[in-house]
């Protein structure tokens, strides 16, 4: 086909077809329904893609969660439906469907045409048709197909890890952000109560200043640790409502309204952990069935510079006379043979497939140990954190006892005695309800911790109990 462009002209010329068009402007048109590499649009990217099943809005933004939301039952909603393990799910069906094209090798392949064609190799030469079936058995081929299905194979155990690491991971964040929720609940719940203590201590100071007990700079000084406590208050509440936010979108919907504090057994001994077992951490398995390919497409590659022994029948069906021998052969005419064959040179390409292959495997190995090491160092960074934060927690918790003790005796020695100022007063007050604020921190950070030790062992999925489960059309075992 030629394309003949002039003066506004467009002449296309083919075998069975003929367009002439006088308008430039359907030229442009023609050509703007084609995406350009140097001019991008979003509209134009969008209108060109037709993707079924497109969804705009992913999350159902008019479901709320009005009641309390524990914990596994977030971690069961997102796992259920967060779209990162859709698609790794899709991939998994995807590699179980190269299993069933590799092994279709083993089996007889069969095909049909038709051939057209003119030829003068005898005397009756001519225009001569002819139908053609053929079939190809492969008998032995030294380990090609067999290699070929065992890397599918590693390829379907890969990606299975891959689906188990990242329901891992959405129980992970899942997990992470009810964490983050109830640490945020508490902090707020504790900055209500300092702001209603120092507007209780205020109300003490207004009295005596009125009494001529006190002067009015206790008055302005409690006002301002008044404001200061109310300012920490809406720093908690925006805080609160931004990982609310964060977890709706985990579980897929409009909003929750509050969160239970409770945590699933076993979390809390989740870092006291002596030795890591591998088999149960995805990243490692991943890795395992990554070399198990490897391996396989190791021996395929040698198998490659095999010979390759087949059976290959043949019936043509020749549809005028025009064919060799046509007086005294049939014109349907059958044929069978078996075929050995075998690369002789094919540039280097052979020799180089192996060892890269070769390279591969030895990557793959590595890439083992890479994930192990990777798994242990960090069990090990957040078992240590968890131990320091563990004894930080009891000073914290001796800190806020002591200082109630000390807020009392201060209490009565300025209203009653009036030997102790009210800054010492206010001090101790907001030391108190510092020691609780930093007690939360470090239980939320304690238990996002025991996440990363789960998830480095591998047993996020033991313990949110999602084993023996159906998660998106994939039976989950241990």
């Amino acid at each position: 086909m030629r394309l003949f462009k002039q003066k506004g002209i467009v002449i296309t010329c083919g075998y069975t077809a003929l367009f002439i068009s006088l308008n430039p402007a359907s030229v442009v048109n023609a050509e703007s329904s084609y995406l350009m590499p140097n001019d991008i649009s979003s509209q134009r990217l969008t209108d060109s893609q037709q993707i079924a099943g497109y969804n705009e809005e992913i999350i159902n933004n008019q479901t709320r969660m009005s009641g309390p939301l524990d914990i596994k039952k977030a971690v069961k909603n997102a796992v259920n439906w967060h779209p990162s393990i859709t698609q790794e799910v899709s991939k998994l069906q995807e590699m179980a469907q190269k299993v069933d094209v590799a092994k279709a090798k083993y089996y007889p392949q069969i095909s049909a045409g038709m051939n057209n064609g003119y030829t003068n190799s005898y005397s009756d030469a001519g225009y001569t048709p002819s139908l053609v079936v053929s079939v190809s058995q492969m008998l032995y081929d030294f380990g090609k197909v067999s290699s070929s299905v065992r890397a599918a194979d590693s390829g379907v155990a890969q990606q299975q890890a891959i689906v188990m690491l990242n329901i891992d991971q959405v129980a992970h964040d899942t997990a992470g952000a009810v964490v983050q929720v109830q640490g945020y609940q508490k902090l707020v719940d504790i900055a209500k109560a300092q702001v209603d203590s120092l507007k209780q201590i205020g109300d003490l100071i207004r009295q005596r200043n009125d009494a001529g007990a006190s002067s009015l700079s206790d008055v302005v000084q409690t006002d301002t640790r008044v404001e200061g406590a109310q300012s920490t208050l809406l720093q908690y509440k925006a805080a609160l409502e931004r990982w609310k936010a964060t977890l709706a979108t985990y579980i897929g919907i409009g909003g929750i309204a509050t969160v239970t504090d409770a945590v699933p057994p076993g979390m809390d001994a989740a870092c006291a952990v002596a030795k890591i077992d591998y088999r149960s951490v995805p990243a490692v398995l991943a890795a395992l069935a990554q070399a198990g390919q490897a391996q396989a497409q190791l021996d395929n590659a040698n198998a490659q510079m095999l010979p390759t022994i087949s059976l290959e029948p043949e019936v043509t069906h020749y549809l005028n006379d025009n064919y060799a021998n046509s007086a005294a052969l049939n014109k349907t005419q059958y044929s069978a043979w078996v075929k050995v064959q075998m690369p002789i040179y094919q540039g280097g390409a052979m020799t180089a497939s192996r060892d890269a292959a070769q390279q591969g495997l030895a990557a793959a190995n590595a890439a083992i140990r890479t994930a192990q090491l990777d798994a242990s160092q960090k069990l090990n960074a957040s078992r240590d954190e968890a131990v320091n934060l563990a004894q930080s927690l009891g000073i914290q918790k001796r800190q806020q006892q002591l200082g109630e003790q000390t807020r009392a005796l201060y209490q009565d020695q300025y209203l009653q005695l009036g030997s102790r100022p009210l800054l010492d007063l206010l001090n101790v007050d907001q030391e108190i309800y510092q020691a609780r604020f930093s007690q939360v921190l470090t239980e939320s950070q304690l238990r996002s911790l025991e996440l990363d030790c789960l998830f480095s062992t591998g047993k996020m999925r033991t313990v949110f109990a999602l084993e023996n489960q159906n998660i998106q059309g994939v039976e989950i075992r241990p």
